[in-house]
């Protein structure tokens, strides 16, 4: 009787041991899990400045008509944007993300799109926080 118990004893510490790694191994996958969600939430946009290369014909709220600003001039005349302030489209690094929202103090927030035809479709032309100069077509 005394070698059943002893077996038996066994046998369940051994069971104890398993399930006490099995449920520490959960727990740290679980506390991975959050760290990497609380990763991918604390992601900021940083803002970049992009160069506006369309033409007469292109719209200036075309992602892909920028590239990375090149310290290229952009002229005197003021008619489209030259210089655009927004941070890189997390779907393609090298364009800007135009649906990015822009937050003003005591203003709604916009996208880039539209802070882009804020300045340059009316009759007077005028840069803001995101178009940051314009140039002649």
């Amino acid at each position: 009787m005394n070698k059943v118990v002893k077996r038996i004893i066994g046998t369940m510490s051994i069971g104890i041991m398993t399930l006490g790694i099995s449920l520490s191994a959960n727990a740290q996958s679980i506390k991975s899990e959050k760290e990497v969600k609380a990763e991918k939430e604390s992601v900021v946009l940083t803002n970049q400045t992009w160069h506006y290369n369309g033409g007469p014909s292109d719209s200036p709220t075309d992602a892909s008509k920028y590239t990375l600003d090149d310290n290229e001039p952009c002229g005197i005349t003021q008619e489209t944007v030259c210089k655009l302030f927004a941070p890189a489209s997390p779907s393609n690094p090298n364009q800007p993300d135009m649906s990015a929202s822009v937050s003003l103090p005591g203003q709604p927030s916009q996208t880039i799109t539209q802070r882009i035809n804020n300045a340059v479709g009316g009759s007077s032309k005028q840069t803001n926080e995101t178009v940051l100069s314009l140039r002649p077509l």
